[in-house]
């Protein structure tokens, strides 16, 4: 359970990792989609830019069955299937689909005064001295939420994983000193 577990987590950090510079390559491209549903990663010959690809039907009828209010996602196609970003009421999404419509994944990201109380407070107890500057709820069908939490200390950086009540370091770093 535990190695399923951690493979799991390897592979959303690999998904996090790969939205991010996607997302980054999106903000950098200026491409300019006209209409909803738009693929912004997929170039094909004899597309023009703003018209890449479309997200399946069955995706986007679960997408929309779920965020109703949202207008504003930008979609990009993966291996798996697809995945949406957008914000809603000041909380980055980035929810993954198969190419068949299934939900794989939604993960939220979100800073400290989004945060339920009871975990905050499980983290202030033990890193009182630390600033939490982003968390990020990775939640998984049938599966318990899992949450990475990065804080920032006078010396260091440390994300955290909190996963049915057990936090564990995943990551520390030395901050630099600049002169």
């Amino acid at each position: 359970m535990k190695k399923v577990f951690l493979t799991s987590i390897s592979g959303i950090w690999l998904l996090i990792s790969a939205a991010i510079a996607a997302n980054g390559q999106i903000a950098s491209n200026s491409l300019k989609p006209s209409g909803r549903f738009i693929i912004l990663n997929k170039t094909e010959p004899g597309n023009s830019p703003g018209l890449v690809g479309r997200v399946n039907p069955p995706v986007i009828r679960n997408f929309l069955k779920t965020y109703k209010d949202v207008s504003d996602e930008k979609w990009i196609e993966v291996k798996e299937g697809f995945i949406a970003m957008f914000k809603y009421n000041n909380v980055d999404y980035q929810v993954a689909y198969t190419k068949k419509g299934n939900l794989l994944r939604t993960i939220r990201s979100y800073n400290e005064d989004k945060m339920q109380q009871d975990l905050r407070h499980t983290v202030k107890s033990s890193y009182y001295d630390y600033e939490i500057t982003r968390v990020h709820e990775i939640e998984i069908p049938l599966s318990l939420i899992t949450y990475v939490v990065q804080l920032s200390g006078k010396k260091e950086l440390i994300d955290l994983r909190i996963y049915d009540g057990e936090m564990e370091v995943t990551r520390k770093f030395n901050k630099s000193k600049l002169k």
